[in-house]
């Protein structure tokens, strides 16, 4: 690729080492002419390696403090914004030798070919890989799929192709650590974005052990939405089954009654915790609560049926078969918000 076709880099970087520099040199001699590194609060002994790179003519970014790598790459948004720097897009790489120059410039090419797609640079994750990398990988992919409905097959690479077009909007998003890079995944449906995915090398240097990434700590906040809406249905669960059980008693052999009257209530409760705190749609347009009491009926429609299967053909005790319904119609209900009701 021409030079002038090539797009910005951009490296958060915290605590690094020599590798960085490397990483920008190689960059400079493939022809990447934008280079920008942002220093999440390093601290005073890295700040020659920051003026290493400034001598490299990259822009340099800092921050007082340590913000998190979703912070330092909302930074680097803002400023290549700013200064007109993204015009053919922006390539986000780690400062820690795990993407080869060489792979950075074939997510170039791959913006070229799409140029109004994301591009990851995805890990076969074969070989001698970290232990912690391949089952975070795993199962952050199966969690993904899960909510998102699509297969990405690495999750957490942090490199990356951005076109023009998607950066504001990425910019606008929640989080500042590492739960960030997922939650540009889980835009792409929100904003009607395209991905691609390019196969490049697996590089753990050193067991990855200059990694920051806390397994516990950041996995939780990367599975958050996951865990939101499971509290939410839980939630909503306890007020449906305990009105179901409240009916039965004050209105005994009103299958029909108890199963609507519950179903009625939950699934308000249920609507507006969804829509305001796990999938945050504030201003969702109305034909999106139509979708979802369309859901409800058909959900108090096939709960009824099931209970009656369960408890008149089959004998199993009338709150036993009201959980066993629940339980199968809970799976059907995650997915048919998800790709149904407050997909925009």
């Amino acid at each position: 690729m021409a030079q002038q076709d090539l797009p910005c880099v951009l490296i958060p970087a915290y605590k690094p080492d020599d590798k960085m520099i490397s990483l920008i040199s190689s960059l400079k001699a493939n022809g990447f002419d934008r280079i920008v590194v942002v220093d999440d609060g390093s601290g005073a002994e890295f700040e020659s390696l920051f003026d290493q790179a400034e001598k490299l003519s990259c822009t340099v970014l800092r921050h007082a403090i340590n913000m998190g790598k979703g912070r330092a790459l909302k930074t680097g948004f803002n400023e290549g914004l700013l200064q007109g720097l993204f015009d053919r897009g922006v390539i986000t790489a780690d400062a820690d030798g795990q993407h080869a120059p060489k792979d950075i410039l074939k997510i170039a090419r791959a913006m070229a070919d799409n140029p109004d797609t994301m591009v990851l640079g995805v890990r076969a994750f074969k070989g001698k890989v970290p232990l912690k990398s391949r089952l975070g990988n795993s199962i952050t992919r199966y969690f993904f799929a899960l909510i998102h409905g699509s297969d990405v097959r690495d999750t957490q690479t942090g490199l990356r192709g951005l076109p023009p077009v998607q950066i504001p909007v990425l910019l606008s998003l929640p989080g500042d650590r590492y739960e960030y890079e997922m939650n540009m995944l889980l835009a792409l449906n929100d904003h009607d974005f395209q991905l691609s995915q390019v196969p490049i090398e697996t590089i753990y240097i050193e067991g990855n052990r200059s990694s920051h990434f806390k397994v516990f700590q950041d996995s939780f906040r990367i599975y958050l939405l996951l865990f939101k809406f499971i509290g939410s249905s839980l939630f909503s669960t306890v007020v449906d089954y305990g009105l179901f059980a409240a009916m039965n008693i004050l209105v005994p052999g009103q299958l029909i009654g108890s199963v609507a009257v519950a179903r009625i209530t939950s699934s308000f409760v249920n609507y507006k915790i969804n829509r305001h705190i796990v999938f945050k749609r504030q201003e969702v347009h109305r034909t999106a609560a139509l979708r979802y009491y369309g859901l409800v009926v058909f959900v108090m429609a096939a709960s009824y049926g099931l209970i009656k299967v369960f408890n008149l053909y089959l004998g199993i005790n009338l709150y036993l078969s009201k959980i066993m319904a629940d339980t199968i119609l809970y799976a059907v209900s995650f997915f048919v918000q998800r790709e149904f009701v407050y997909r925009r």
